[in-house]
């Protein structure tokens, strides 16, 4: 089967102008759940002094959270793609900003999981699939960039969120913080959330779209989806860790809280240009070919991170990590709906997501246990760029099937 159709056969009018709208909304809900989300690493150093925690306990936090909103995209998908986008989004971002709340008034750290862990995670996994979704039935000749600008919003918030938590969290402590971003989710993303809607008249054709409402082990009797789905575990294994530790690693290292927000947000700046521009790129070379290419790009860039001994490098590998890593997520809706059409494209990045979840659980918590025990970072690190060579190459293996 092939992966693509020749964009050269497909009239201007296969991409539509309203679609542009669903796209800047996708990408101002994006900025705000996950730009609040990767703020995590901000609030680290607090949340291990108030609970006397070790960074594997802290590090759970984050990875209960991360874990339930990927995994939950394999029924947000789906409902989204039955029922309405805009009202399962809203039904996220409100749990979202009860999430906060409640996690603000936490006084264990059994409560911060709950709080923390469920309601943000479900806010994203009920926000991020059904978003993606709709901007991908729009498109099929701007595929790669749309779906590179929608994701965008993930590095505009990093840019500028995590940041203005290391700033406030002097004055506000990280529980008014907490307080604060329920309030920009509120602000920002519900009415963001009124312009998400699918297109109803998409007929583009592909593997998967003839059945309705297609289960999970339908899909899994696919081979495109197999390895897609095994190489999304593993380029994910470790795209989590630096968002979770780099201001604690940086710490170790000598450098300031507030140095090692910068490098949160030197992430947030490299993301904007792997998704913006590096994505787009998709829609000239080949979606997968680049996928490949940037999946190589992120093993390079903790191969940085494993001689860093400093600001500097720490700089290089924050930016490298966030071009390649930016364009990879900016790709991956894009060769999903290349692969298996855009009908029930929900439905697939909702399954195709909870390998996402899995290696969101996995890599900052082993991360936080390996330097509990080891008093190092290095470990992880090489094993994530080793997990990461190997996903590069089975993209590879996509592209050729």
């Amino acid at each position: 089967m092939s992966s693509t159709s020749s964009p050269l056969a497909l009239p201007e009018a296969a991409d539509s102008s309203t679609g542009w709208r669903v796209v800047g909304a996708a990408h101002a809900l994006t900025a705000v759940t996950f730009g609040s989300a990767y703020g995590f690493s901000a609030v680290f150093p607090g949340l291990s002094q108030e609970f006397a925690a070790s960074r594997g306990e802290i590090a759970l936090v984050f990875s209960i959270s991360a874990f339930v909103f990927y995994s939950l995209g394999a029924i947000a998908g789906p409902l989204a793609d039955r029922w309405s986008s805009r009202i399962v989004i809203a039904a996220g971002l409100l749990a979202m900003i009860i999430g906060y709340a409640g996690g603000s008034q936490a006084q264990s750290l059994a409560s911060l999981y709950a709080w923390y862990g469920a309601g943000v995670g479900v806010g994203i996994g009920l926000s991020y699939v059904p978003a993606l979704g709709a901007v991908q039935s729009w498109f099929i000749l701007k595929r790669s960039r749309a779906s590179g600008i929608a994701t965008a919003g993930i590095g505009l918030g990093t840019l500028v969120l995590p940041f203005a938590i290391g700033r406030l969290i002097p004055t506000l402590g990280w529980r008014g913080c907490f307080i604060g971003l329920a309030l920009v989710i509120a602000a920002v993303g519900l009415p963001a959330a009124m312009l998400v809607r699918k297109r109803q008249d998409d007929g583009n054709s592909a593997q998967l779209q003839t059945a309705s409402h297609p289960s999970p082990i339908t899909v899994w009797r696919n081979g495109h989806f197999r390895l897609f789905y095994v190489m999304l575990l593993l380029a994910s294994f470790c795209t989590f860790i630096p968002y979770v530790h780099i201001v604690p690693a940086a710490h170790d290292m000598g450098l300031s809280l507030e140095s090692g927000t910068i490098l949160i947000a030197l992430i947030g700046i490299g993301n904007i240009f792997g998704r913006f521009v590096l994505a787009g790129l998709g829609d000239r070379i080949g979606s997968v070919r680049l996928l490949a290419i940037l999946t190589f790009a992120v093993a390079g860039s903790f191969l940085l991170w494993s001689v860093a001994n400093g600001m500097t490098m720490l700089v290089l590998f924050t930016l490298t990590f966030g071009m390649s890593y930016g364009g990879c997520v900016g790709l991956y809706p894009a060769v999903a709906a290349d692969l298996f059409g855009t009908r029930h494209i929900g439905t697939m990045l909702g399954y195709l997501y909870t390998a996402v979840g899995v290696a969101a659980l996995l890599g900052p918590t082993m991360a936080g246990l390996v330097f509990d025990r080891t008093g190092s970072y290095l470990g992880p690190i090489l094993f994530s760029m080793a997990a990461a060579l190997i996903a590069g190459f089975l993209t590879l293996r996509l592209r050729r099937e």
